[in-house]
């Protein structure tokens, strides 16, 4: 389970007002482990015991937070995400999933093979794919999504050229919108939750997907290879991942534009993390972690210049 610990008193009387919680005895716990949002743990007391709930702040992303709540309250409808209790503008309240995160739950309480943990993965992304999206809901432009991040980003004009450059380089032909399905658009293994009654006997029963705050109208073969750069998979598995995919799914998945998108994906990663380390209290970490994915993208020698050596 993610590390939790006390949270500031204002955060917490601001919990407590929720409809859901006022006029009960509850507890807030901050949850560490996302690098956007505030989440919290929240232990609320009943004369037959205790419930506890995840809650989620939209502070400072009350642009995503309509599209987001829209998606997990179909996913919660069709059993790929946990129950959703109540909502606003400000904020998300979720059932509590008892478990941990797959990433968590692999290094601590059992051995799941890569494979295993893909195929886990795909499972639930296919079924995300299978979701009849919300309307107007928002269509992914690869190039004005990379360009907004370069704009953004703390960086100088030289890298700033540079980049822009390196862009309309590797930006793959985009289908038309009526080929797109609703990608989540962050299937990393911390946000595929496992409930305690997980058994690998039974590997694609008992888990969910959270965190809809990167979906988009897009094609199958984005979510694929943002899968891939997230979880800092290895080239060679591309193809087990499309194999696992197309294992739950009749769709045929275009081996060469996932590797387009990969691309894509490991500079809209890179870039993040560039950005969130100038904001967040983790610099080392996220600046490490933006110089992995520029060095993934650097492996695919697609162009001569090393983009990791400009950060």
């Amino acid at each position: 389970m993610a590390l939790v610990f006390k949270e500031s008193n204002h955060i917490s009387e601001e919990i407590k007002a929720l409809p859901c919680f006022v006029n009960h005895l509850c507890e807030v716990e901050r949850v560490t482990g996302g690098e956007s949002h505030a989440c919290f743990k929240v232990t609320l007391s009943k004369n037959d015991g205790e419930v506890c709930y995840f809650v989620k702040s939209f502070s400072g992303h009350q642009e995503t937070a309509k599209a987001e709540v829209s998606v997990n309250l179909l996913a919660a409808e069709a059993g790929l995400a946990p129950a959703i209790i109540y909502y606003s503008p400000l904020w998300l309240v979720c059932e509590f999933i008892y478990g941990d995160s797959l990433a968590k739950f692999t290094a601590e309480k059992m051995s799941l093979s890569s494979n295993e943990k893909i195929r886990i993965a795909m499972h639930l992304m296919v079924k995300a794919h299978q979701l009849k999206h919300p309307q107007h809901h928002r269509v992914l432009h690869i190039e004005k999504l990379l360009s907004n991040q370069v704009t953004n980003t703390q960086t100088t004009e030289l890298q700033r050229r540079f980049l822009r450059e390196t862009i309309k380089k590797i930006i793959p032909l985009q289908r038309p919108n009526n080929n797109v399905v609703l990608c989540h658009g962050d299937v990393n293994y911390e946000n595929i939750r496992l409930s305690d009654s997980f058994n690998k006997e039974y590997l694609l029963e008992n888990s969910w997907l959270v965190d809809y705050e990167c979906s988009f109208l897009a094609e199958v073969e984005y979510d694929i290879a943002m899968f891939i750069a997230v979880n800092t998979l290895s080239i060679k598995e591309v193809n087990a991942v499309i194999e696992q995919y197309t294992r739950f799914s009749n769709r045929r998945i275009d081996n060469k534009k996932v590797h387009a998108y990969l691309a894509c994906c490991y500079l809209i990663n890179g870039l993040w993390y560039v950005e969130a380390a100038s904001e967040h209290n983790e610099t080392q970490k996220l600046i490490n972690m933006a110089r992995e994915q520029l060095v993934l993208f650097d492996q695919l020698a697609l162009i001569k210049q090393k983009v990791a050596s400009f950060f």
